[in-house]
């Protein structure tokens, strides 16, 4: 369930009450503005389902009860228009805690100052909590660290058990095996693959992975900072892979266009046979047939290339023009010290940044880890990684090439003219 961007002011949710209440709490706000006491933190995150908002809610909810002096308003929006107003809220000065993601876009609203690193304080607490030290040092830039991390995820497939079960397929480490797969399932009237791409980041999904396999990851970020033009050999390689299985009526046409959720009942019905995702999709498995969902690692194609993952650390960071900087250090104090964010991370389905044996069993949970510990290195996923002025034009040269014939000199050509307007 989407949920369009919401405040709510002293734990009262109106999504929660019918139209007529909140007109009436509208107009009881505007003539009471606020306690003459009271201070307001502004927090703003991303809803994506259902049971994340409820979580964002407990731990708001919760932090208001032990804090009665401080009212707290959020705001929840759905995750591509957040993307697209993140920079805009951040220079509004309205803000003091929002969630965001590690990687390059983190690196780029640091440099231009619209972040404020955490203090010492905060780090030394997150250290004596049992934050794991990989996700504090994932957003450190230039000696500070700008993330509160939150949880993190690997990417893989995700496919059903029982009809791997049933067509004699165990989850495939080789590239090779992994086309004797799709030939397995093809042979069976089962599409092998969808996808999902509809928002363009589960297609860039498939060339992270491709690269990262192909070429490793140095090769990768030096791309993805537009070091290397995507005219370049080893790049165009990753297309004519990614191509050849396109050609071959791998991808289902009807998933291409569809937003990734969407596919997911294609996979329940065994007409899809796999998909690349996060594991954070596990928060979308219907509950019957959660346990039949399984979850494996991208496979090798070069055999002497190292595992290298997308591994996505999902964080909270600090708008430089924050109105209530030590408000926020107060909710950050919080979080660290209740475990309040293994909320959020049990609500995604996610792996908790901050070690806690109390934490309940994940769907996917166990795949989840095993991928990250045969891990050589991890990248934060393309549209984290990249540069800001590389995104847009690879999504457009992924669009195109998506399509028959599944060109690769058009694609690769797209992006660079795109990329030098």
């Amino acid at each position: 369930m989407q949920v369009a961007p919401t405040t709510t002011i002293f734990g009262f949710d109106p999504c929660r009450r019918s139209v007529l209440a909140t007109a009436l709490l509208c107009c009881l706000i505007c003539q009471f503005p606020a306690r003459a006491a009271g201070e307001q933190l502004v927090i703003d995150y991303i809803v994506s389902h259902s049971a994340q908002r409820t979580a964002w809610i407990r731990i708001i909810n919760e932090f208001s009860a032990a804090n009665p002096d401080v009212q707290v308003a959020h705001n929840g929006y759905l995750q591509e228009q957040y993307k697209r107003d993140f920079t805009t809220r951040l220079k509004s000065g309205k803000v003091d805690v929002a969630f965001w993601y590690a990687g390059e876009r983190l690196r780029d609203a640091a440099a231009n100052k619209l972040l404020a690193p955490l203090d010492s304080e905060t780090i030394a607490l997150l250290k004596k909590k049992n934050f794991h030290p990989a996700t504090i040092d994932g957003t450190r830039i230039d000696g500070e660290v700008y993330g509160f991390p939150l949880y993190y995820y690997p990417w893989g497939f995700v496919y059903r058990k029982s009809l791997f079960k049933r067509l004699g397929i165990a989850p495939p480490t080789t590239w090779d095996a992994f086309l004797r797969t799709c030939e397995r399932l093809s042979a069976e009237g089962v599409t092998p693959i969808g996808l999902g791409a509809a928002a363009n980041w589960p297609a860039a999904g498939w060339f992270d992975y491709l690269d990262l396999r192909l070429n490793g990851l140095d090769f990768h970020r030096k791309v993805m900072r537009g070091e290397v033009p995507f005219t370049d050999a080893r790049v165009r390689h990753v297309f004519d892979i990614w191509g050849g299985l396109l050609r071959k009526g791998y991808f289902l046409p009807a998933t291409m266009d569809l937003e990734h959720e969407r596919v997911l009942p294609y996979i329940y019905r065994n007409r899809v046979g796999m998909m690349l995702m996060g594991s954070f999709v596990a928060a979308k498995f219907p509950q019957a047939i959660a346990d039949d969902m399984g979850f494996f690692a991208f496979p090798a194609i070069s055999p002497e290339m190292p595992a290298y993952e997308d591994a996505p650390l999902d964080i909270l960071v600090l708008p430089a023009k924050s109105p209530n900087p030590q408000l926020r250090k107060r909710f950050l104090a919080f979080l660290a010290e209740s475990g309040a964010v293994r909320h959020i991370a049990q609500a995604d389905q996610t792996l908790p940044a901050q070690a806690d044996s109390s934490f309940p069993p994940i769907l996917l949970g166990e795949a989840a880890r095993q991928v990250l510990h045969q891990a050589t290195g991890w990248s934060s996923f393309f549209d984290r990684e990249a540069d800001s002025g590389l995104i847009g034009p690879v999504f457009e040269g992924l669009r195109l090439f998506l399509k028959p014939p599944h060109d690769t000199e058009q694609a690769v050509l797209t992006i660079e003219k795109l990329r030098q307007k």
